[in-house]
């Protein structure tokens, strides 16, 4: 009579490939799959968004192009003369 168990017994749940603790080094693949999962259940896009500063860098472009072609009016908007601080204080 043995009383340890088998590495399989100890090794955590089969079906979702969850053990005790994280590996040295986690399969890529098996984790993208899982997050894409827990995604779908959380009613979340299951893409990856959009990296930032590439987007930032997207639009930027375009309001230069926009800028340049005169489709985009530039320039200080026109300020109306007030005194300041205004005269009900």
């Amino acid at each position: 009579m043995t009383h340890h168990k088998s590495n399989e017994a100890v090794g955590g749940e089969t079906e979702t490939g969850r053990g005790r603790g994280m590996p040295r080094r986690p399969d890529q693949e098996a984790l993208e799959r899982r997050t894409v999962l827990d995604r779908e259940e959380a009613g979340l896009p299951t893409r990856a968004p959009e990296d930032p500063d590439a987007v930032y860098r997207a639009v930027r472009e375009q309001v230069d192009h926009e800028v340049d072609t005169g489709s985009m009016p530039t320039g200080t908007a026109p300020r109306r003369d007030r005194g300041f601080p205004p005269t009900r204080y």
